[in-house]
């Protein structure tokens, strides 16, 4: 459990200098809000995420709709540090996504230069159709889907800092 100590940070939920702080709460309501609208609105077979924030997004997805998960993964960095001007595929997806409705899922979506990348990437393998879907819109890029739009930097509560983490070192019993 995290400390109520604030170092001019912003907490879960809160928005602030640092932009909008998702809390594991928010998380799940947002992933409950695509599961459903989903659900409703689609017959899909199995989930992509794209790794990073997606992968966690596309799990708790596809959990939540009872569906396959799958995941691919694009970077520009190698060892933390940006190398690339375009992201690189690093995880291909899988060979069983031909004839599958597929709900492919992202964290977030700037400039969808990665969700772009990702579509090329699965259409190789003939898939029945691909919808595609964020928790959180942001720019100009339009996927089928997204939880929210927010205009201001948004973290999610998998993304902590070293401060936190030695937080939560602090509050490990010894």
């Amino acid at each position: 459990m995290m400390k109520g100590k604030s170092r001019g940070k912003t907490r879960a939920g809160d928005h602030g200098p640092d932009g909008r702080r998702l809390d594991w709460e928010e998380y799940s309501k947002l992933c409950q809000l695509i599961a459903r609208r989903v659900k409703n609105e689609l017959d899909t077979d199995a989930v992509v995420g794209i790794a990073r924030g997606g992968v966690i997004v596309g799990a708790t997805v596809s959990s939540l709709l009872q569906k396959d998960f799958f995941p691919i993964k694009f970077s520009r960095r190698v060892n933390e540090k940006v190398v690339r001007r375009r992201p690189k595929l690093i995880v291909p997806p899988t060979l069983h996504l031909e004839g599958r409705k597929i709900l492919l899922l992202d964290d977030i979506s700037l400039t969808g230069e990665t969700m772009r990348a990702a579509l090329r990437q699965i259409r190789v393998h003939r898939p029945d159709s691909i919808t595609t879907a964020v928790l959180v819109r942001q720019g100009d890029y339009a996927p089928d889907y997204y939880a929210i739009y927010s205009r201001e930097r948004v973290t999610f509560p998998w993304q902590i800092d070293n401060e936190e983490w030695a937080e939560l070192e602090e509050d490990i019993p010894k």
